[in-house]
């Protein structure tokens, strides 16, 4: 193994004890992508795809496609920046719920501002996956007619629209995939993803953006429609779509297991290749992540962990590295504790007063569009661009009650280096030596002036890592 002496913490990396593949890295279409990709300007949706998608970007290769519910075009729908344009012609709606399988009643000249910036994604050839979620189902499928339940904890989705839900997000993506993903590559991976955060309330005082609640035997019993005709329609058409499951709002052990006690009840099951969750409400805590690793690799340990969404729960944008350390922090700790082998960001692009977005669309003094990011763009990029396709490998800490100010994951990259990815969340800088090797070494930095600024230099003994820092080493082999 190869010993990191941090003087006085040591970071043993042994490259032989290998954990998860890092699948990749994604973030969202939600909300803004249908308004930006309907703009004029063709250099501002290429800037906001080449800062995302692009070689000199973020590198994302995973696309999270948001199937609308139809919330926009409802009278009943008070939040009109939250929804989506559903591809459903509501009109040909009459009263039989089998017009939801037949591709005829449906409008695919809707949201052309998300399928635009899709388009411009593949077009850096970097996608690998698709993923197309829904929030809600149609808003003519729910109990009371609206993308979100009258009642808090109220499962709005009709029983009887089991398999007309089915049918309106299997119809929704082999479109988009037929024409727009083909035309690129067709052999990026596409899975659908018919639940989100279940758990939830998604009703009640307040409510306004789509979202719907499941009871745990429910949505099993829905995913296994689902699932069924997933598979149907998969031998009939040629296709390899999977289903994405749960999206659990978090992966504590209380909001998760309940759900996946019901699924396992099904037969299916066991070809489910992952279980997304969120890591919303487990913040920086260790604990929870643990225990449901260890709670997966008891009962399903050929399954991977996806986390396919989150974002701060804070008001206001900050630009400083005090926020982006503490998105880096959430990352390194999925991969660490709960062996998240693909990692999503919520919203791609936001244009709100909110730590909800990796690029801001804005206008600047003089109402001109521009797209800005903060510290937290370049904290991700530390993961997003050094350890795609990389594999965790065990990197133990001592002592560790150092662990909060000063912590670090390891990758064996594809080439045989190592990524060695190091949070300093101290007021000072950090002297470190790493021991029994020498050679090249090329090291990443963002910290209050620095923005992922690369420099490359023989080791000589020694390195110094700023305050309140993120430094990724590639140390080759």
């Amino acid at each position: 193994y190869i010993i990191v002496q941090f003087a006085p913490i040591a970071i043993k990396l042994f490259p032989d004890c290998e954990y998860q593949e890092i699948d990749g890295f994604g973030a969202s279409s939600a909300w803004v992508y249908q308004t930006l990709g309907l703009v004029e300007s063709e250099s501002l949706k290429d800037d906001a795809t080449d800062m995302l998608y692009g070689d000199d970007g973020l590198c994302l290769n995973v696309f999270r496609y948001n199937i609308g519910a139809g919330g926009r075009e409802s009278d009943n729908y008070p939040d009109y920046l939250r929804g989506a344009e559903s591809y459903f012609v509501a009109e040909k709606f009459d009263g039989d719920y089998s017009v939801f399988r037949d591709r005829r009643n449906y409008d695919f000249s809707r949201d052309v501002g998300v399928r635009d910036l899709l388009e411009r994604a593949l077009k850096t050839g970097n996608i690998r996956k698709v993923v197309f979620f829904a929030n809600s189902p149609h808003y003519l499928m729910t109990q009371n007619g609206k993308t979100h339940a009258e009642n808090a904890k109220q499962n709005n989705l009709k029983e009887e629209c089991y398999q007309a839900f089915s049918d309106y997000l299997i119809v929704i993506a082999n479109e988009i995939y037929t024409e727009v993903v083909c035309k690129y590559d067709p052999s990026v991976s596409v899975f659908i993803s018919p639940v989100n955060e279940p758990q939830w309330k998604w009703g009640g005082d307040g409510a306004t953006q789509e979202g719907c609640h499941f009871d745990a035997k429910p949505m099993a019993k829905f995913c296994d429609v689902f699932y069924r005709t997933l598979a149907a329609f998969n031998r009939e058409n040629g296709r390899s779509f999977r289903m994405d499951i749960f999206e659990s709002g978090d992966c504590r052990m209380k909001n998760v297991k309940p759900y996946i006690n019901e699924l396992r009840k099904y037969d299916w099951f066991d070809d489910v290749a992952a279980i997304s969750v969120h890591s919303y409400n487990t913040e920086l805590k260790i604990s929870a992540r643990k225990r449901f690793c260890e709670y997966m690799q008891k009962t399903d340990s050929s399954k991977k962990t996806v986390v396919s969404e989150y974002c701060v729960m804070r008001s206001g944008v900050d630009d400083g590295i005090e926020t982006g350390l503490y998105s880096a922090k959430i990352m390194l700790r999925d991969f660490k504790y709960l062996r998240a082998s693909e990692w999503n960001w919520w919203l791609s692009v936001s244009n709100g007063d909110y730590e909800d977005g990796l690029v801001y669309w804005q206008k600047d003094s003089e109402g001109r569009d521009k797209l800005r990011v903060t510290k937290r763009y370049y904290t991700f990029g530390h993961f997003s661009k050094y350890v795609t396709g990389s594999k965790m490998i065990k990197c133990s800490h001592v002592p560790t009650n150092a662990l909060n100010k000063l912590e670090a994951a390891a990758f064996k990259r594809a080439d045989g280096s190592i990524a060695l990815t190091v949070i300093n969340d101290e007021d000072r800088a950090r002297k470190i030596s790493i021991k029994y090797y020498c050679g090249n070494v090329r090291a990443v930095v963002t910290d209050a002036s620095a923005d992922m600024k690369e420099t490359a230099f023989e080791y000589g003994g020694c390195i110094t890592l700023g305050a309140k820092s993120i430094t990724t080493l590639i140390l080759f082999q």
